[in-house]
């Protein structure tokens, strides 16, 4: 894509946010994002297949964003408590335009699904890199059925169950996730002490 391509889906991608947040997503079509970004209504095709396309990828672009500055932002030195940290960072990401988009993704599914696939992958990956990096988890916790990638797994969908339930508590999740990596870690505070 070139440069002043990039600009122009850019732009449609912002004015669709910002009457995402303040209107809606009701509010959003082909001809109002033509018009507010001042191009032909045929334009906007050339970058988005229909509104749900401009949805999908308002979302998709969101979550990159927020995947990035995760990766900054989670400065724990052990996974239990870095897993605290993005859980806690990814409800502040759930902010009402946010669990608008998502919700809106509901018409297609399937697409919706497939394009976050890409964001799933690359928190899991995070995850398992998390996990990679603390050396306070023993290599005996790991075994050829309970692998990192499994219990990464695992983390994720309890991580999104959490997420959905906005008033959910972490704090069984977080003791569990200790147990199982920190078995034998002497003189910890409980998970509830740090949450």
């Amino acid at each position: 894509m070139r440069k002043k391509d990039a600009e122009i889906k850019k732009t449609l991608l912002s004015c669709a946010n910002r009457i995402e947040c303040s209107e809606g997503v009701g509010a959003i079509s082909i001809r109002r994002l033509a018009a507010e970004a001042n191009i032909a209504i045929g334009t906007v095709y050339h970058y988005f297949d229909s509104k749900q396309d401009v949805l999908l990828t308002l979302t998709e672009e969101y979550w990159k964003e927020a995947l990035l500055q995760m990766r900054e932002r989670i400065t724990a030195e052990h996974f239990d408590e870095q897993l605290r940290e993005i859980i806690n960072f990814l409800r502040s990401k759930m902010n009402d335009c946010a669990e608008i988009l998502m919700q809106s993704l509901q018409d297609d599914a399937e697409t919706g699904r497939l394009r976050m696939a890409s964001m799933q992958r690359v928190l899991r990956q995070s995850l398992i890199e998390r996990m990679e990096s603390d050396d306070a988890i023993a290599d005996s916790v790991w075994s050829e059925s309970f692998t990192k990638e499994a219990f990464a797994d695992f983390v994720f969908l309890n991580v999104l169950s959490l997420l959905q339930r906005k008033d959910a508590d972490t704090v069984a999740f977080l003791e569990i996730v200790n147990r199982i990596l920190y078995p034998n870690r002497e003189n910890a505070l409980s998970v509830e002490k740090r949450i």
